[in-house]
């Protein structure tokens, strides 16, 4: 797993194992604006190679308009960095060496992976949903207004375009695009079932769990949180460099100096306000609202807790201490990763497929929960009042359930038999199929099925978890003028459950999602609205002649012997307020 740390004596050589970089903290607007420009950085990547490269990450730079491939980045023979990037002077020059772009967007994977991939947030290697072994990354992939992942390329692309003042936008050189593509890589290599077409809150997460990741990317960046803290805050401002999400791509798109982000964490969207949309990142911006307000509920606690302790070392009042921008930097840091890991660890207690706010609201409050019974900072407190002023009311736990399963469990055997294997966990979920909402008919398939061994930043170890992942499908009809050409047509339900259990065999969590003639409206009614829209087209394979092809289209449409299967376009820009794909 790559770790990174940022240079602190560009002096020192790299530590054995490291490669010394050179990268953007925010991206060239902020550069700019805040005199942010490109710092070094240490990647600590065993198997560094040219292109950049690692174990997880490759970076292919070509350019499929062009069909040109540029020059990798070179390592050097001392693997202590890149060639010709030691000697890029931090100015508006470098902004413009494609060697710089490639080195740049390959750190900030590389070291968003490792945040990511830490004992104290998911606790273990992420896989990628297309099956290989790299996440592949390209950072000229075309000129457009774009960037996008894409499973089926197993990669990252990342374009350019001219800018409002004549200036070409890279896509690639800023982090908050590029860590929340990498989010998307993340999460449907985690959860591969929320890139089915199934609900738009379950779009909406996609893309919140994007922003999510960006900020915790730029506040883990020393540069990032220095200018957060210059003025020593009691308070995080509501708009500030973390909050306003990707900053130039913003300002370009809407050709204003003043709206210089793309999307604002600020925003408190509620659960009514959002009844009838269908939009993704509208839907998104409920819970990146959540995400902001614990981080900045926590930085105040932080820095209350800071500042108490300095007076009691001093024996002096609390008042008496005077706040400074050492204490404050402390504050942001811990409340950064506090925030992520709270958000990070209730995923293990999702549902493998379409999650709805309610369930996330109600796995936060658990996955907290089970992690730290004491709840000594008042953070799950803190997430029901964000909750109540979004409308979101977490899901409630279904009574007895709980004892069921762990009668269950104590009939079937001991945990560590149940979930060695995906084979065993199928036997112990097919076995109480009723109990757990599948029907008999319905051809079960185990997803997952993993251990996890978290940590606190005290040392803390919550209990071991072992997860098992189970999803099924049922079908629905489409049927009425409203479907225009797929009337007539039959969908997959997708349905599923994930169970979580402690290492000695307690039961923790379980997030259901049964077949209900709710979601069967649900989907008739999602599905009715992606084709008004002009979201769906038709590809091959259809049987009704004259049906328009899928290309161009968000959503695909494959329909044969009546069945039909939609696919994303994960290249299509979203419909709606915000038109751009990431």
């Amino acid at each position: 797993m790559a770790t990174a740390r940022t240079s602190t004596a560009k002096t020192r050589p790299p530590a054995k194992g490291s490669v010394r970089v050179k990268m953007l903290p925010k991206d060239p607007l902020v550069a700019r604006r805040d005199n942010l420009w490109p710092v070094d950085v240490d990647i600590e990547a065993a198997t560094a190679g040219d292109g950049p490269s690692s174990a997880r990450v490759c970076v292919v730079d070509y350019n499929a308009e062009l069909d040109v491939l540029f020059e990798p980045a070179k390592l050097l023979k001392d693997r202590t960095g890149y060639a010709g990037i030691a000697r890029i002077r931090p100015n508006e020059r470098s902004l413009d060496d494609f060697t710089f772009h490639q080195v740049n967007v390959w750190a900030i994977v590389e070291q968003t992976l490792s945040w990511l991939e830490d004992a104290q947030a998911l606790a273990r290697p992420i896989p990628w949903a297309s099956g290989l072994g790299r996440l592949l990354v390209i950072p000229h992939a075309g000129y457009d207004e774009n960037a996008f992942y894409d499973r089926s390329t197993g990669a990252l692309h990342f374009f350019y375009f001219q800018g409002p003042s004549g200036e070409p936008v890279y896509t690639c050189l800023s982090r908050d695009i590029v860590a929340h593509e990498l989010g998307h890589a993340v999460l449907d290599g985690l959860k591969p079932g929320y890139n089915e077409v199934t609900s738009p809150q379950t779009a909406g997460f996609h893309e919140y769990f994007g922003d999510a990741i960006a900020m915790m990317a730029s506040l883990r960046t020393r540069e990032i949180a220095l200018r957060l803290t210059a003025d020593a805050p009691a308070r995080l401002a509501a708009r500030n460099i973390v909050s306003a999400i990707a900053s130039e791509f913003g300002a370009a798109v809407h050709g204003l100096a003043d709206h210089d982000y793309l999307r604002g964490a600020w925003r408190r969207r509620t659960m009514s306000q959002m009844a009838g949309r269908y939009e993704p990142h509208d839907w998104s911006e409920v819970l990146t609202g959540v995400y902001y307000e614990l981080l900045q509920f926590l930085y105040v606690k932080n820095l209350d807790e800071i500042l108490g302790s300095i007076a009691r070392e001093s024996k002096v009042p609390r008042r008496a201490v005077v706040r400074n921008q050492q204490h404050c930097m402390r504050a942001v840091i811990r409340a950064a990763g506090q925030t992520a890991n709270v958000m990070l660890r209730a995923l293990d207690y999702c549902p493998p497929v379409d999650l709805r706010y309610d369930e996330y609201a109600r796995a936060l409050l658990r996955a907290h929960e089970v992690a730290y019974p004491v709840d000594s900072y008042g953070i799950r407190a803190a997430l029901q009042r964000s909750f109540a002023v979004r409308d979101l009311v977490p899901a409630p736990e279904v009574e007895g359930f709980n004892s069921q399963v762990t009668y269950a469990l104590r009939d079937a055997g001991h945990i560590e038999a149940i979930t060695a294997t995906p084979g065993d966990a199928y036997r112990f979920v097919d076995r109480y199929r009723g109990m757990f909402g599948v029907p008999h008919e319905a051809n079960l398939r185990i997803v997952a099925v993993y251990a996890t061994r978290k940590s606190t930043a005290g040392g803390f170890r919550p209990p071991r978890e072992r997860i098992i992942e189970f999803t099924w499908t049922e079908d629905v009809e489409l049927r009425g003028p409203g479907f225009g050409p797929l009337n007539g047509t039959r969908v997959n339900m997708h349905c599923g459950g994930t169970l979580v259990f402690d290492s000695n065999g307690n039961f923790l969590h379980s997030s259901l999602v049964p077949a209900t003639p709710r979601r069967r409206r649900e989907l008739q009614d999602y599905i009715a609205h992606l084709v008004r829209d002009g979201s769906i087209g038709i590809t091959e394979g259809v049987q009704d002649p004259g049906v328009p092809d899928g290309g161009g289209f968000r959503i695909s449409a494959t329909v044969v012997r009546g069945r039909l299967r939609l696919s994303l376009n994960a290249a299509m820009r979203h419909a709606g307020t915000e038109r751009h794909r990431h």
